[in-house]
């Protein structure tokens, strides 16, 4: 091989910095629980959204762009452009919802490529560590990791680049601040911003101008706070464009909105049977706007089915970035539709799928192709029947069977090899110490659960945990992450454990975040990792509901894999404890 010169070395590198400049910048714009008919664009008379409607008058617009029935799957298929069903991801709580550390990334493709890569908002692949997206491809980060956050006013569970902190304001302001500060601090260098709302999400928070006005259009409370939330939203799209045009970026950025499933809102619903959850089109069809000045035509529609995991191949195809050696996708380019509007889908057809608990073929499943749909043991004719009305299984019976044999093959490919388990949670990482230990991470030995949920369809359970085959009293209560609790320990022998890998052996001290009425105070339990164990008593709290943190000893861990138990020793009262955290902290 000839050796280079230094000459012919910086010319080369200046080639490549040459060609990094100029490749266009990218802003992914995705929002939370937005359904379809959320959006004036799509025939919504009653919500006011200007600058999503902007975006798709000034762009392109997909007439059927498919997501997951709920948000995590979503988001893996956006960052992989592959089934989420291979990735490591199946639920969208309990650790399901993590992104396993193997799979290449949109952000990491990019970064290596010269992208300055961020994030600001909701993360939800991973809630530890070794998941953080500082490790899966973003330079600059501010998220929350959860599925959603509580606090719409005032946020308190951010964190910027791993350092929790304190936010003042209305957290869709919060983070598009972030965003334009992250843009206004390009320097000149292609950047990737991914700005992933957690609006209009529950809990539904919205300043009550808004709530007011739309009440008054006639809509119910309950939408007009989703409606209010989605202007919100609108508004700080709106700031963001502005920037974009101020700092002469608007004709070399590529800007994308979509939202990750079917919405929730009830006063207006177009034509789509479903929701979240749903996997009827009302529960996995979702806008998506792509604009690029001066390369896309202005109002453009595409009509031919496309999928969320497309979008990944699509920007490398547009930005001349080849993808990974070896990777294996599921999504294609759809550059042609989107340069022309026309041509067909490059998928025969497309699967949808959501079940919480062990994913299986005997439901929540779907199968299209550009005309028939089958859901379960329902086939409509979408060509005719977008609506999905009219069950035409008895009049096209080859096409049900032909689905249905297709459906199985696909779902048998993406199942294999999988045990659909959380990872173990890493103890003892230098840049995670302490590490804590949720609740909703836990196994529990019993079968029957009393949940306190806020009742959306996304956070109710259809069946119990993997893992609960014997009969017990101790429960899993949701109470928005933060605030979940295990309880009810009521029998001495009940137990809890957590699946952790211990990555450096030693002494670990152990605190319990819980809470205790004072006439049930008194009970004992038990804390082991392999040979290693506490025994300590249940100190009163000021109420069960009212968690305080309490020191319980030391436990020398060997490195590996292990697992964490608590076992109720003697109850005292009517239960053990509320526990809500366990934290363990090396002190090496």
């Amino acid at each position: 091989m000839a050796r280079m010169t230094r000459r012919g070395f910086l010319g080369a590198l200046a080639a490549a910095q040459a060609q990094t400049r100029a490749r266009p910048n990218i802003v992914l714009i995705l929002t939370d629980d937005q359904g379809w008919w959320d959006i004036a664009a799509h025939g919504n008379r009653f919500v006011r959204t200007p600058h999503m409607d902007r975006l798709a008058a000034e762009g392109v617009s997909f007439e059927r762009f498919y997501v997951c029935p709920v948000c995590a799957p979503t988001r893996a298929e956006l960052m992989t452009g592959r089934y989420y069903l291979r990735t490591g991801v199946y639920n969208t709580r309990f650790g399901g919802d993590t992104l396993d550390a193997r799979e290449t990334t949109l952000p990491q493709v990019l970064q290596r490529a010269g992208y300055r890569t961020g994030i600001f908002g909701k993360w939800h692949l991973g809630r530890y560590a070794a998941q953080h997206p500082i490790h899966r491809g973003f330079d600059e980060t501010l998220i929350f990791t959860q599925g959603h956050t509580e606090r719409y006013f005032y946020p308190d569970q951010l964190e910027h680049n791993r350092k929790p902190i304190a936010a003042r304001g209305y957290v869709t302001d919060v983070l598009t601040d972030a965003a334009i500060q992250f843009v206004k601090q390009s320097g000149g260098r292609p950047f990737f911003l991914y700005l992933p709302y957690n609006a209009p999400h529950s809990p539904n928070y919205v300043p009550s101008r808004y709530t007011e006005r739309y009440m008054k259009m006639g809509v119910p409370i309950g939408d007009a706070e989703i409606y209010g939330m989605v202007e919100r939203v609108d508004e700080n799209i709106g700031r963001l464009l502005e920037v974009l045009d101020k700092e002469g970026l608007r004709g070399n950025t590529i800007v994308l909105f979509l939202s990750d499933n079917g919405g929730v809102s009830r006063h207006y619903r177009a034509h789509l049977r479903g929701a979240k959850a749903s996997v009827f089109e009302g529960g996995v069809r979702a806008p998506l706007f792509v604009r690029w000045p001066g390369r896309l035509r202005p109002g453009t529609k595409v009509e031919p089915m496309v999928k969320v995991f497309d979008i990944f191949p699509t920007l490398c195809d547009l930005l001349g970035i080849p993808l990974p050696e070896g990777l294996a996708l599921d999504g294609k380019s759809v550059r042609a539709l989107l340069e022309t509007g026309l041509g067909s889908s490059p998928h025969p057809f497309l699967c949808h799928y959501w079940d919480r608990f062990r994913p299986g073929k005997t439901q929540g499943w779907s199968i299209c192709e550009p005309r028939f749909k089958l859901v379960g043991e329902q086939l409509f004719d979408l060509a005719n029947d977008p609506s999905e009305k009219s069950d035409v299984s008895r009049q096209y019976p080859e096409d049900k069977r032909r689905l249905r044999a297709r459906f199985d093959a696909w779902f048998d490919d993406v199942t294999q090899g999988k045990t659909f388990e959380p990872p173990a949670i890493e103890v003892g990482r230098h840049d995670e110490n302490p590490v804590d230990l949720e609740p909703s991470w836990a196994r529990l030995n019993g079968t029957h659960t009393t949940w306190a949920s806020p009742g959306d369809e996304e956070t109710t359970p259809a069946s119990p945990l993997p893992g609960r085959h014997a009969p017990s009293t101790v429960n899993y209560t949701f109470a928005g992450y933060e605030w979940d609790s295990i309880d009810s320990w009521r029998t001495p022998g009940e137990t809890v454990h957590w699946n952790i890998d211990v990555v450096r052996a030693g002494r670990y001290e152990v605190t319990l975040s819980y809470g205790c009425d004072p006439a049930d105070a008194g009970g004992r339990f038990r804390i082991r990792a392999g040979s290693a164990s506490i025994e300590t008593v249940v100190h009163p709290t000021a109420g069960r509901a009212l968690f305080e943190k309490h020191v319980c000893g030391v436990l020398r861990l060997a490195k590996g894999p292990a697992k964490l138990e608590v076992a109720a020793l003697e109850v005292k009262g009517k239960e053990l404890m509320a526990l809500n955290r366990i934290w363990l902290r090396s002190l090496s």
